[in-house]
């Protein structure tokens, strides 16, 4: 059913449940009565959306002349296209990052195999791996989406999708291709589980690790474009000059010219390599990129996975490390570096035996001010 302002027409269903959502996701006490809804809000979102605290949002044809004649604690708001209540909400609404909810089921969970998959999946530089022990668990992951837009001579825009495993941080960008092929169920927002202090800052690292390394893949040919125009008008630049400045060293060599008009053009001559620097800064100004990054979509995922106890051994000393095989992927999730965050399959230890990335083994980055000992 459409809604009309004009003719007042009641408001569609999905209007309604619209409404009923934002309010729910922003902490409101929701209760549907005859006619619409009956809403009590906290003081900020009432502040933020014009309204008393305690409010009737109706959805009934005679909701607008109530509204008039009433007051807002005692008739209904209108629920239609056009409506004031409405365009704030939705403009609320728009100012936050648009955010879903879904669950993933498999009728086939992996039980078995779990050492070959991970001798096969990763490389533990100087150890030996081995399964101590699995368990079935629920996994919750998120699929950030961020818009990019690269600005130079020229701009490029685009979208880079990263899903991202809550409770380790890495980044597992094969889930993105098999993900729209799974048993999905769209629900209201899950609880998630809660987090500590430094899982929260180890996660947002890992976001913004991930995130520069994919942007620099995802915009490297078009830096590669604007590095190319800039050497091409650089070689140009240098040229012009190089044959001004001959040009006018060679016109030194005429006979007649006065002792003045001789040092004007030398002093001209001793001033084209401060002049051609400055339109090479110039230049560099021109193509250098710019860039903006903004989350545009959050979807989290909640699916049932398996945590594999993976006990390491170098030498004599070992460590227990916790993997996640991912039923999406059908393969294991990658570690993440205890040195710069980074997901990896190629995994080192230090002295201490922090977890290392390839990049990171050559002088730990956790090491620099930690004082733990080994386990």
């Amino acid at each position: 059913m459409s809604s009309d302002p004009q003719n007042g027409q009641p408001a569609s269903v999905e209007i309604e449940e619209f409404i009923l959502r934002f309010f729910e996701q922003h902490d409101a006490a929701v209760e549907r009565v005859p006619g619409g809804l009956e809403v009590l809000m906290p003081e900020s979102l009432s502040a933020r959306l014009g309204t008393a605290e305690h409010i009737r949002v109706g959805s009934g044809p005679d909701d607008q002349a109530a509204s008039e004649t009433g007051s807002p604690g005692e008739a209904p708001y209108p629920l239609s296209f056009g409506s004031e209540l409405l365009e704030k909400v939705t403009h609320a609404a728009c100012t936050g990052l648009p955010r879903v909810t879904c669950r993933l089921e498999f009728q086939y969970r992996k039980s078995q195999g779990f050492d070959a998959l991970v001798r096969g999946s990763f490389h533990f530089s100087g150890g030996v791996a081995r399964v101590e022990q699995w368990a079935k668990v629920t996994s919750h992951y998120f699929f950030l989406t961020f818009r990019y837009v690269a600005q130079s001579d020229e701009q490029k825009e685009g979208l880079i999708c990263l899903p991202f495993h809550l409770e380790t941080g890495a980044c597992v960008p094969a889930m993105i291709e098999p993900l729209p092929l799974t048993n999905r169920t769209f629900v209201p927002d899950s609880k998630l589980p809660s987090w500590s202090e430094e899982r929260l800052r180890r996660l947002i690292a890992s976001i913004r690790k991930e995130a520069g390394s994919a942007l620099m893949r995802e915009i490297s040919l078009f830096e590669e474009s604007m590095n190319r125009r800039f050497r091409r008008d650089v070689t140009h630049l240098e040229e012009y000059y190089a044959g001004l400045g001959r040009e006018m060293k060679s016109s030194l060599e005429r006979s007649g010219l006065s002792d003045q008009l001789v040092r004007e053009r030398q002093e001209k001559i001793a001033l084209i390599p401060g002049e051609m620097a400055r339109k090479k800064d110039d230049l560099q100004k021109k193509y250098s990129i710019r860039l903006k990054v903004v989350p545009c979509a959050l979807m989290i995922v909640s699916m049932p996975a398996v945590q594999v106890l993976c006990r390491v051994s170098i030498g004599k000393k070992q460590k227990s490390i916790p993997l996640f095989y991912n039923p999406v992927t059908k393969g294991m999730d990658p570690a993440v570096c205890d040195g710069c965050n980074a997901s990896t399959n190629h995994v080192a230890f230090c002295d201490r035996f922090h977890l290392l990335c390839p990049v990171c083994a050559v002088d730990c980055p956790a090491c620099h001010g930690s004082q733990r000992k080994l386990p």
